[in-house]
């Protein structure tokens, strides 16, 4: 059994439901209801009313890295569940910074909202026989421009963030392997490679960001950057479904090239294995 509704992201399917630059995504498996991300701040709590998903019924938040867009609701998801085991990285609340015209502006987590029902997990984290958690990728080329603009502030000194606060999440049903990733800052191609190694298998479905459109200065990569990244996941057996910061322009790139592999989700649809397989 897998389920998946975007709740928040930066486009709506109906007039419904509001939109924003950011993520939240309800997931539910055979064991858990899941909510991968939470968004800027407390709308995937209006749009969850909407679709009549109960955030009191979470049992495990994951938390893709320590950008504000998909963690920035922390607060009001602690506020309203009380029991939810929440898996985020221990270096996502380190100090994160984006630089727009070389002035950093904070776009990290409350750490002071930190309590006993974090887990801070490892590079890999098996949390049970349906779900894996992995991070810290180090190997590869295919990496964002705009990541070039992202800091970590460390000793009081601003540094190139590496983004080892970036995981990533394998849901295992039935004989299908899928891939849950917030924004792919370590590249969707090597998340990609390192997902396959972990499960010994190809992946039949990826859910993901991309990082290819920048929010602040409103540019995209370039189009042989795009066009490289289609082609290498046209060499995958993968059925990708993108969002967020893949942006809509270069979603319609890449589609020249995947044709029907690759779909854009926005806030409100639902989809189930049966409806995608």
């Amino acid at each position: 059994m897998f389920k998946l509704i975007p709740i928040v992201e930066n486009t709506t399917t109906s007039k419904q439901y509001k939109c924003k630059h950011g993520l939240s995504l309800y997931i539910e498996t055979t064991k858990h209801k899941i909510l991968f991300d939470v968004g800027p701040n407390d709308l995937f709590l209006e749009n969850a009313k909407k679709m009549n998903i109960n955030i009191n019924e979470i049992d495990i938040l994951i938390l893709s890295h320590g950008h504000s867009d998909h963690g920035g609701g922390l607060k009001y998801f602690l506020n309203v569940n009380q029991k939810a085991k929440i898996y985020v990285r221990a270096t996502a609340f380190d100090p994160h910074y984006i630089k727009v015209m070389g002035i950093p502006i904070f776009v990290g987590i409350d750490k002071n909202l930190i309590n006993d029902r974090f887990i801070f997990s490892d590079n890999i984290s098996i949390i049970d026989d349906e779900l894996t958690l992995f991070s810290g990728i180090k190997e590869g080329n295919f990496y964002s421009s705009s990541n070039r603009k992202l800091f970590v502030k460390k000793n009081n000194k601003m540094i190139q963030d590496d983004f080892n606060h970036e995981q990533n999440l394998i849901i295992k049903v039935d004989n299908k392997r899928i891939l849950i990733s917030g924004c792919s800052h370590a590249g969707i191609i090597n998340i990609l490679k390192k997902a396959e190694d972990l499960c010994l298998s190809n992946i039949d479905l990826v859910f993901g960001g991309m990082h290819l459109f920048n929010p602040p200065t409103h540019k995209y990569e370039s189009d042989e950057y795009i066009d490289k990244i289609a082609k290498e996941l046209n060499n995958t057996k993968s059925i990708f479904y993108t969002f967020h910061c893949t942006g809509v322009k270069a979603y319609e790139r890449l589609k020249q090239i995947l044709n029907n592999r690759i779909h854009y989700i926005g806030t409100g649809y639902t989809y189930s294995l049966d409806d995608i397989c």
